[in-house]
């Protein structure tokens, strides 16, 4: 069964007309890379598109620039929190870094951003950090594109596998009362998971909030399911509607659970739309048979909050 809403026909590696004003500028742009150990490092960018390679811009030796120099394999999701399951996922390689350019291109896109001709240092930001920053232009060739306008759930992919992980040792770690309204609020997120290889692959999940662990559902038969599998190494981006600015980032591990994975389900959809229960809804009620829900429940190990110079930017 194709997944309701996902374009199909074009060139895996191009981004389909239909779309490319996600590339351009959107609302949120959601960029991943990996840490050095392993885990995938979700991020709120701006950027554009020159017709050939998604462009973002950030700054010398913050965490996703040296991630990048490291490991060339990113992925971009661009959305409108507003329209949440209408978005681009933009899977490629890095291609070029360069701070030649660099600043021009951030004035450009904080000028695209603002509606009107602002400079970066001094318009978006205190004009101060130009003296200790170095913007650093990165153009991002797509190798596999992802483009989904529905209301209903996004690629399946994959045969189901049986194993499950195991339980995890909750880390000494707290969402901080000040954004837990992110994850409690109908406000979709983004999930990252890594593919077989190391290949971030990112997709908007609707989120909940369960004694300190972020929650999301999905299934087995899913790609991103199919990748928790393998590696419970994730990241989830939650981005405030009314100021995307303001946003949270847990990087942690994914526990996989089957026990009330249905009722989660239904729950979730309650809390998103004005329906009782997913199946007969999003998916005909048949289709829950030949799928096996999961409840991924996701651990914290880090968490990262909407501060515009931290070191873990």
């Amino acid at each position: 069964m194709r997944p309701i809403g996902l374009l199909i026909g074009h060139p895996p590696e191009e981004i389909p007309a239909s779309h490319r004003d996600l590339a351009q500028c959107p609302p949120v742009a959601a960029l991943s890379t990996v840490m050095p150990d392993g885990y995938p490092q979700t991020s709120v960018v701006w950027c554009d598109f020159d017709g050939q390679c998604v462009r973002v811009n950030t700054m010398r030796g913050f965490a996703k620039e040296r991630n990048m120099r490291r490991n060339r394999r990113v992925t971009l999701l661009c959305y409108d929190p507003r329209q949440p399951l209408r978005y681009l996922e933009v899977r490629g390689m890095v291609v070029e870094m360069t701070e030649a350019g660099a600043a021009e291109h951030l004035d450009c896109l904080a000028s695209k951003y603002a509606g009107r001709p602002v400079r970066f240092f001094g318009g978006s930001i205190p004009a101060s950090f130009a003296e200790t920053e170095t913007p650093v232009l990165c153009r991002i060739r797509p190798t596999h594109v992802v483009a989904l306008d529905a209301t209903g759930s996004a690629r399946r992919d994959g045969g189901e596998k049986k194993r499950m992980t195991g339980p995890i040792a909750p880390a000494p770690l707290s969402i901080p009362p000040s954004h837990l309204d992110l994850l409690t609020r109908p406000i979709c997120g983004v999930l990252t998971t890594l593919g077989h290889d190391g290949q971030p692959q990112s997709t908007v999940v609707w989120v909940d909030l369960d004694r300190g662990c972020a929650r999301v559902n999905t299934t087995l038969e899913r790609q991103k399911g199919n990748n928790l599998l393998d590696n419970q190494k994730v990241s989830l981006l939650v981005v405030d509607p009314s100021n995307t600015s303001r946003f949270i980032q847990i990087r942690g591990d994914a526990e996989l659970v089957t026990k009330d994975a249905h009722e989660h389900l239904d729950a979730l959809t309650r809390k998103y739309t004005n329906h009782s229960a997913y199946y007969g809804y999003i998916y005909p009620e048949a289709q829950r048979l030949r799928e096996t829900r999961v409840i991924c429940r996701i651990h914290p190990r880090r968490v990262t909050l909407d501060a515009i110079h931290i070191a873990d930017h």
